[in-house]
């Protein structure tokens, strides 16, 4: 079982980590829009996106990865050594992407695209890594070097675009790919100093193939596909029928609920591997575990929702001044709901990860998802850039009571 104290650490560590990313959005935010303007903001946000959906990729077999590393510790080594050729191998074709997309579609910001297609490789080289950690219920070890990265990110990312003369989102990318290449060097070498795997080139037994690709790997395809899709997909439905001023606006509108939805997910996490190593073992102390952790996560998600009714307004004003946040109908009430849902929800999600149940909730996450496209598309004049959110709320109407079913299945 993991150990209480690590847990916290993933949880404190975690919270740093999202604390450096606020921050990093709440001060370039502004800056961004006063000095470049609301199209590179959406620029900034539609490169994120992109990577995102670049992600649905590979995604899907890092938790693949990791159930088989819990499962199969007799073939870690072997598991690890295809981790690093994949990862490696679909690193430098989102490079390639990225390089592609900016040329093609976004040349006046090549070199951020540029800069940003190498952070994706380097990212993609840390993930095998992080699937180690995860797979020994290491997981405030992965909060650490996150958040090493992120603040990396934020202090360089702020301090050179206020010395730099000249403002672009270049700037911030080269940042991005410094601390990105830090964090490497960091993983790298903690590796090395307190892990036994070895490389293994041999010939991969058929099985194990079959087993990370096929078997578990669909599932988990199907999953990121369906969770990215919902995550991001809206970012680029906006930017490309109704323009990246629209993006931007959009990105304003939904930066602070989001942030509370990250950071309300982080308390769930640690459970997904938990869950997946206790449940046949010690399934008493798991269901209390859960029913514990439900209580906790239902009372931090009201209280994350109602702090949002009642004060997003003054914090967007303090943040961007009131000159520059948009009015749209229910931009407060509705995404309240949405925070309190999506955080709940995360929890019965984190059960069935390792588990079983997954397709159901990859069923459940489509649902959502065509509804928010469907609001993006038809609703847009009504709602404006809150569209795919009011479309994420209504369905989760209708979703929640099946996301917790499915996941009392497991614990029952």
């Amino acid at each position: 079982m993991i150990h209480l104290s690590h847990h916290k650490k993933y949880v404190i560590l975690s919270y740093l980590a999202m604390a450096s990313n606020i921050m990093t959005g709440f001060i370039l935010f502004p800056l961004i829009l006063k000095y470049i303007g609301l199209e590179a903001l959406g620029i900034f946000g539609l490169l994120y996106s992109t990577k995102a959906i670049v992600d649905i990729g590979i995604g899907w077999l890092s938790a693949s990865m990791t159930k088989n590393l819990i499962k199969y510790n007799f073939l870690k080594n072997k598991i690890l050594t295809l981790s690093f050729l994949i990862n490696f191998s679909y690193g430098f074709f989102g490079f390639i992407i990225f390089i592609l997309y900016g040329y093609i579609l976004k040349i006046e910001y090549f070199t951020s695209f540029l800069y940003f297609s190498i952070f994706f490789l380097l990212s993609c080289m840390m993930i095998p890594f992080y699937e180690i950690m995860s797979a020994e219920l290491r997981q405030y070890q992965i909060a650490f070097f996150r958040f090493v990265q992120q603040f990396l990110f934020m202090v360089l990312s702020i301090s050179f675009f206020i010395l730099f003369k000249e403002k672009s989102l270049d700037v911030i990318f080269l940042t991005l790919v410094i601390s990105s290449v830090v964090t490497l060097i960091f993983l790298l070498r903690f590796f090395y100093n307190n892990f036994q795997y070895k490389y293994q080139f041999k010939r991969f037994r058929k099985k194990i193939l079959y087993q990370v690709l096929i078997k578990d790997g669909k599932k988990y395809f199907f999953n990121g596909v369906s969770t990215i899709l919902l995550l991001q997909l809206d970012v680029l439905l906006i930017d490309y029928l109704y323009g990246s001023k629209s993006a931007g606006i959009y990105l304003l509108i939904w930066k602070i609920p989001n942030t509370l939805i990250m950071l309300g997910w982080r308390l769930s996490e640690p459970f997904q591997a938990v869950v997946a190593k206790e449940i046949n073992q010690n399934k008493e102390d798991v269901k209390i575990q859960f029913y514990d952790l439900e209580k906790k996560i239902l009372a931090i998600s009201l209280i994350a929702g109602l702090v949002y009714f009642y004060f997003g307004s003054f914090i967007l004003e303090i943040w961007l001044g009131s000159e520059n946040i948009p009015e749209i109908k229910y931009m407060y009430f509705i995404p309240a709901f949405v925070i309190i849902f999506s955080i709940i929800q995360r929890l019965y999600l984190a059960i069935n990860y390792y588990t079983f149940g997954l397709e159901t909730i990859t069923i459940l996450q489509i649902i959502e998802l065509s509804l928010k496209i469907f609001f993006i598309l038809f609703m847009f004049d009504e709602f404006k850039e809150l569209s795919p959110i009011v479309g994420w709320f209504i369905a989760f109407l209708v979703t929640l009571f099946f996301y917790r079913r499915n996941s009392l299945k497991v614990i029952l």
